[in-house]
């Protein structure tokens, strides 16, 4: 039974292994130790810089709506505080007070509003489930949500301040205004390396430590101990090959938990989201201005079906004049053999600083986001997308988390994974309950987080379909470098003079 003198490893440091490892800290546990085979102390989780875990990003969207999903829709609300909490901790300290990385005009939380958009001027069901659980168990917030083309909730933002109506109708040109949904103002943008790195600085100063890099801070593989008809995780061993003791294992490592636990390739599975960017020239103010936080919100859209559906959104400009587009609209796989299980394939997260690097997108979700973004904002085909990075998130079978102790290992090995690719947003307030599961305490998430595995015949988020699916990487056209640029339309011939 886990207790405060118990020795916990935690496998991860992004955003399920700060949370869990600063909710534990702070409630009295003693003795705990997060490993992760990213520098992240000195690169300061930059994805531009060797970090490549799905928390190490510029820019993560934060919603409070979320259909029908009351424990969720309450978890970010609860979450909100914090991060505005964080961003007052933050500007009220002193340069000197504040990690590497952070300074006290940061923030982690850009509240400049999260539009919901679908195809059509019906309003999808998604965003009639969102506004009316709101206003059942929140009808303050739900005062904050303006849906599209209602007069009256134009007027509302108005009299709040003119740049929410700027908001309101920044995003019009997508899909020629075809387009339904809602703005609400209580959503925006995490900024996520900048949380991060504040996160670790509070583990750090509530006694976490910390191992970090290649090979001192790499797992290896569990240290697992036959245990009459079961098994016994007794520690981790590190790529520098040290054995490190623990009484729990908790493997929060994201895209690579399935890789550390055999087990959990029929529970989670790891898929690419596609991310794009574009780098402005300093020089264009007026593309600054046109997509500044305080007129531009954080956007989502859903269009089609099949080959042509479309899920994607993106961010207002940072403040480094970087444009981020985000695809989702296919989830792509890389299967790999299992580095420990013999006879057993998973998807593997492949990046710029993997040892097998991926230096290109597939071509697939790349020409859908350059149709949805040259014509939304004809202002930037210019440009063309000067970045990109696949983003290997955990999907679970649900999209609910999977937090529970792994079956077969007498309470010492524990999963805290299968963020979906909407666990951000949570951050600061995820390790309350992770805390609860871990302690047994019965609670909202019990049920939901619990361990389960795929069921045949029955449809699992993708993780059905298996290496033979169509989503994987090795059976996907990649993009070539000329694909990177937008179409430029064609100059109108010159008539001749009669």
């Amino acid at each position: 039974m886990v207790s405060q003198d118990s020795k916990i490893i935690i496998v991860g440091a992004g955003v399920f292994g700060l949370s869990t490892a600063l909710w534990l800290s702070r409630a009295g546990y003693k003795n705990i130790t997060v490993f992760d085979r990213c520098p992240l102390d000195t690169k300061n989780y930059n994805p531009s810089d060797g970090c490549d875990g799905a928390s190490a990003d510029i820019n993560k969207i934060f919603r409070t709506a979320y259909g029908t999903e009351k424990e969720y829709q309450n978890l970010a609300i609860e979450a909100r505080e914090l991060w505005l909490s964080w961003n007052r901790e933050i500007s009220e300290s002193s340069p000197s007070a504040l990690p590497p990385g952070l300074t006290p005009d940061d923030k982690v939380l850009d509240l400049c509003g999260n539009f919901f958009l679908a195809e059509g001027q019906e309003l999808q069901k998604f965003h009639k489930d969102s506004l009316s659980l709101m206003e059942k168990l929140e009808p303050e917030c739900r005062k904050l949500q303006f849906v599209k083309g209602d007069r009256e909730d134009e007027e509302r933002l108005r009299q709040l301040h003119p740049n929410w109506v700027e908001t309101f109708h920044a995003i019009d040109g997508i899909n020629n205004n075809n387009t339904n949904g809602f703005l609400d103002i209580q959503g925006g943008v995490t900024l996520a390396d900048k949380a991060c790195t504040y996160a670790r600085f509070l583990c750090e100063k509530a006694g976490v430590r910390f191992v970090l890099g290649h090979p001192q801070g790499q797992l290896q593989e569990l240290i697992v101990a036959n245990e009459g008809s079961g098994n016994k995780v007794t520690g981790i061993q590190t790529c520098d090959g040290k054995s490190h003791h623990g009484d729990i294992v908790i493997v929060a490592c994201g895209g690579w938990t399935a890789s550390v636990i055999p087990e959990a390739a029929r529970t989670v599975e790891t898929t690419a989201g596609t991310l794009m960017f574009i780098d402005v020239p300093k020089e264009r103010k007026d593309i600054w201005e046109m997509f500044d936080s305080k007129h531009f919100p954080a956007w989502s859209y859903r269009r089609g079906e099949g080959d042509e559906y479309y899920q994607g959104g993106g961010f207002p400009i940072t403040k480094e004049g970087r444009l981020k587009f985000g695809f989702r609209g296919r989830k792509f796989t890389n299967f790999q053999d299992h580095p420990t299980a013999p006879n057993l394939r998973v998807s593997t997260p492949r990046t710029k600083y993997t040892p097998d690097p991926i230096k290109t997108i597939p071509l697939y979700g790349l020409q859908l986001v350059k149709e949805v973004i040259g014509k939304a904002f004809p202002e930037l085909a210019e440009f063309g997308f000067t970045d990109f990075r696949l983003c290997w998130y955990t999907d679970s079978i649900d999209n609910d988390f999977v937090i529970d102790y792994v079956p077969g290992y007498s309470d010492t090995l524990f999963i805290c994974s299968g963020g979906s690719g909407h666990g951000f947003k949570f951050l600061p307030i995820l390790g309350k309950h992770v805390k609860n599961q871990l302690e047994r305490i019965p609670d909202q998430f019990t049920d939901l987080w619990k361990w389960r595995v795929v069921e045949d015949g029955k449809i699992c988020n993708g993780l059905e379909q298996g290496e033979d699916g169509p989503r994987e990487l090795s059976k996907t056209q990649m993009a070539e470098p000329r694909d990177f640029k937008f179409l430029q339309p064609k100059a109108p011939a010159l008539q001749s003079q009669l």
